[in-house]
């Protein structure tokens, strides 16, 4: 631990130690089980699925926090406040318990995030699984951090900004675009131990880590693969007889080869479609997929992850993943000609609108500034 993190350690300690004299700080008061129950409100939005799913990953930091520090606290307060969480059966149901105050998060900092995630490896959870659970537990910070509970200090350590509610998508019908939390449930609600799973999950992903619509998808053929080297590409041409060049994301990669290495395919052929029916014994069938069976397993699985209904006008489209690839493109590169390239758009002005590039973005330059 470095000497300033042994120092914010000390600081908190102190906070805690001197809890009963504090009158100012009320937010620190305030039952931890409070804390959560406002977190889940935010981010679960009324799906069970999604509350129990924070509920678990903050009560397993909690765990965490306890193992890792709860021996810091005064000998009274570590009686009384001590598991920081712990789970009961109620019929089928786990309980979660949370019984310290707030004041117990001012012993996080940015090194311990870094060891849950480690712990969580180590005890078997997927990759997309500690992902999911970490950021939850961000939201779960970010909230603290917003009502006055975490400090300053410890925000600008782990990168956290005040938590704002994300705008309520379903009141819009068009213009979808997944966060990356959404967009890791989605994928997870697809069982790839099954064929149509394995061939389901590299559709999506052509449209989540290449942008394609939904016809370019079910047009792709074994001759749209090149390999230069070590990297793979996909040549196609799209909309308008434009021609792309895209790289394939090692994500998609992945996905790709569970997918073509299912018994019945074959390569040998360019001209072979790349995506094949699935009969009900989940073999490969002998016709290639259309568009409306991509619009289809795209709506199954955002409903099966909690994302959208199964029907309607806000069921999820294989539009808002190409969306969603565009979007978070940009959001990481900034560099909109890149996305245009990527989209196949022929004006630079029609991606701009397209993927909401400026529109209610209150993020500026400022945010981002560290020293």
């Amino acid at each position: 631990m470095s000497f300033e993190s042994s120092i914010a350690l000390q600081s908190a300690i102190d906070s805690i130690a001197q809890l009963s004299m504090v009158s100012s700080e009320a937010a620190i008061r305030r039952p931890l089980s409070e804390v959560v129950h406002i977190t889940l409100q935010a981010s679960a939005k009324g799906n069970d699925n999604t509350a129990r799913s924070y509920q678990t990953a903050v009560g397993l930091f909690m765990m965490f926090l306890d193992f890792q520090r709860g021996d810091m606290l005064p000998p009274d307060m570590a009686a009384e406040w001590r598991p920081f969480a712990e789970t009961h059966k109620q019929g089928r149901r786990t309980i979660w318990i949370f019984r310290p105050p707030a004041v117990v998060l001012r012993l996080v900092d940015a090194a311990l995030l870094d060891g849950f995630v480690a712990w969580r490896s180590n005890e078997g959870d997927r990759t997309n699984s500690v992902a999911t659970r970490l950021y939850a537990v961000r939201t779960f910070l970010a909230i603290a951090y917003r009502d006055n509970i975490l400090t300053y200090e410890q925000a600008v350590a782990m990168r956290l900004q005040p938590y704002r509610a994300r705008q309520k998508r379903d009141l819009s019908p068009v213009g979808r675009r997944l966060s990356t939390h959404e967009v890791r449930a989605l994928r997870e609600s697809i069982n790839t131990a099954t064929l149509k799973g394995r061939r389901d999950l590299a559709v999506m992903d052509c449209m989540l880590y290449l942008g394609l619509r939904r016809d370019e998808v079910v047009h792709l053929r074994a001759g749209n693969l090149r390999q230069d080297g070590n990297q793979w590409w996909i040549i196609l041409t799209g909309k308008g007889g434009r021609t792309r060049r895209l790289k394939i994301h090692e994500a998609l990669r992945q996905s790709l080869i569970g997918w073509m290495q299912a018994p019945g395919l074959t390569w040998f052929d360019e001209r072979t479609h790349l995506f094949y029916s699935i009969n009900k014994g989940d073999h490969v069938g002998r016709m290639p997929i259309n568009a409306s069976v991509v619009g289809r397993l795209v709506a199954e699985y955002g409903y099966k992850a909690g994302l959208a209904p199964r029907h309607g006008e806000n069921q999820l489209s294989a539009h808002d993943l190409r969306r969603t690839c565009a979007r978070i493109a940009f959001d990481n590169s900034k560099n909109l000609l890149l996305v245009q390239a990527m989209l196949g758009h022929s004006d630079p002005k029609t991606t701009a609108r397209y993927i909401g590039a400026y529109d209610d973005d209150d993020h500026t330059a400022i945010d981002y500034i560290q020293y």
